[in-house]
C-alpha cells in the first residue's frame, strides 16, 4: 500500500472509529508499527489528527455536538450489549445499587436477575428500563431538576438525595476516558454522579472502546478512584495495557 493511500485510509478508519489504535492500524494495512506511528505524525503535524497515547484521535470528536440518549440507543450496540452483560454480572443479591445515565446501563438493569435489589438512579431511561424488569426490585428515582438531552436529573434537590443513602456498588458511564480523567458533557449532571460514586463501596465505570483517550468538557471524577473499569473485549491490547497503571479492567475476556 502506498503512503497516500494509507494516510486516507487512516483519515477514514479515524473518523468512523473516533479513537483507533497503532496496533490496529498496522494489522489492517500489514505494515509495521514504526510506519504507522510516521505516518500519525506527519498527520498531526498537518492538523488533520490528535496524536494520543497508543493511537489517534479526530479532530472532529473536540468540537461534536452531544448526543441525545434516543441517538446513543442507535450506535455501538453489540459493545454495550457486551459491556451491559459484565456489569450485571457483578451484581449480588440483596443489594443497594446507584446506577447513573446512560444507554449501556439501560442495557444493564435490563439484564439483572438477582434477587430483592434496591436501584437507585437520577436517569428516567435506566428507570423507565428497571420498571419493565420482571423481578420485583424495589426502584428509587431521584428527582430534581431535568436535563433532557440525557433524560436526567440533576441539581442540589438529586445531589441531596443522592447523598442521603449509601450503595453497595455505583455504575456510572462517561462521555471520555482522557488519562486519570473520566469526563462527560456536562458540570451538574457530572457532580450529581459524583455523589452517588463518592457513597458506594465499590464504584464501577462502564465504557465502550471508543470512549478511550476521548476528551469532553468537564471532569467529574478521577480513575485512580474508581475499583473497576468495564469495557468490551475488542478494545485494543495497548489502550487497555496503558488504562491499567489507574485502575482494574474487566473485559469479556476475564469475564
Amino acid at each position: 500500500m502506498l503512503k497516500r493511500e494509507r494516510l486516507d485510509l487512516i483519515m477514514k478508519m479515524v473518523t468512523e472509529q473516533n479513537f483507533i489504535a497503532v496496533s490496529d492500524l498496522a494489522k489492517t494495512m500489514n505494515v509495521s508499527e514504526m510506519t504507522i506511528r510516521r505516518d500519525l505524525d506527519e498527520l498531526s503535524k498537518a492538523g488533520k489528527v490528535i496524536r494520543l497515547h497508543g493511537g489517534v484521535q479526530a479532530l472532529s470528536l473536540q468540537m461534536k455536538t452531544e448526543q441525545n440518549f434516543h441517538e446513543k440507543r442507535e450506535i455501538h450496540i453489540a459493545e454495550k450489549k457486551e459491556i451491559a452483560a459484565i456489569a450485571a454480572s457483578l451484581v449480588e443479591d440483596n443489594e443497594t445499587i446507584y446506577v447513573g445515565p446512560g444507554t449501556t446501563l439501560e442495557f444493564m438493569v435490563a439484564r439483572l436477575d438477582q434477587e430483592n435489589l434496591r436501584i437507585v438512579t437520577n436517569s428516567l431511561p435506566v428507570f423507565e428500563t428497571a420498571r419493565k424488569n420482571p423481578h420485583n426490585y424495589q426502584l428509587i428515582l431521584v428527582g430534581g431538576s431535568y436535563r433532557r438531552i440525557s433524560g436526567t436529573f440533576y441539581g442540589a434537590l438529586a445531589n441531596d438525595e443522592l447523598d442521603s443513602m449509601n450503595y453497595d456498588k455505583a455504575f456510572v458511564g462517561v462521555n471520555g476516558i482522557s488519562d486519570a480523567e473520566l469526563l462527560t458533557a456536562d458540570i451538574e449532571e457530572g457532580q450529581t454522579q459524583s455523589i452517588g460514586l463518592n457513597n458506594a463501596q465499590k464504584k464501577v465505570v462502564v465504557a465502550d472502546m471508543y470512549k478511550f483517550n476521548h476528551r469532553d468538557f468537564y471532569q467529574f471524577y478521577s480513575l485512580y478512584d474508581i475499583d473497576e473499569l468495564v469495557t468490551n473485549k475488542q478494545a485494543s491490547p495497548d489502550v487497555l495495557e496503558y488504562y491499567r497503571q489507574y485502575t482494574s479492567i474487566r473485559t469479556g475476556i476475564d469475564s
